[in-house]
């Protein structure tokens, strides 16, 4: 497979995987993640890191991050998800 191919296929899985590992994707669509996950190494890494991550969130009980923490972490996401999109003026 194509590295652009495998791009596209990663980051529409990225835009699924905290559905996916809280298990609120439907059948087909937890299948197609599963299917993808089984055959890219770096995106099963990058799952199980976040099934871990959010074991030890959960773990921590109800302590909240700081408002700037939060805020930092909202943007740094945004921008991961916005990387390689056009924006809306170009499409």
């Amino acid at each position: 497979m194509k590295a652009s191919t495998r791009t596209v296929r990663c980051r529409a899985f990225l835009e699924r995987l905290s559905l996916y590992i809280d298990d609120e994707l439907s059948g087909p669509a937890r299948r197609t993640v599963t299917l993808h996950l089984r055959g890219c190494p770096c995106c099963h890494e990058l799952a199980d890191s976040l099934r871990r991550t959010v074991v030890l969130c959960r773990q921590s009980g109800g302590r909240r991050l700081p408002a700037a923490v939060r805020a930092r972490a909202r943007a740094r996401i945004t921008a991961l998800l916005a990387e390689g999109r056009p924006s809306p003026a170009k499409r």
